[in-house]
């Protein structure tokens, strides 16, 4: 059971990472919003990168919001 936590563990941080890099470095919104999307919603990601998760999803859509005005 402890091998499965620590895999899906690694697992949620891999994809967070590779969602901030969508955010920050390529500006790829869509693929940071899916990514933080799924984090935030699915039961089993751990309490800290799901919190992330959702505080990221916050600035992508003031983000999206703003290159529309």
């Amino acid at each position: 059971m402890q091998r499965r936590h620590d895999r899906i563990e690694l697992a949620c941080k891999d994809l967070a990472e590779e969602a901030f890099k969508a955010y920050t470095g390529k500006k790829d919104y869509k693929r940071a919003l899916e990514i933080y999307t799924v984090l935030a919603t699915s039961t089993g990601v751990p309490e800290d990168i799901a919190r992330f998760s959702q505080n990221m999803l916050g600035r992508l859509s003031k983000k999206i919001e703003d290159s529309k005005k």
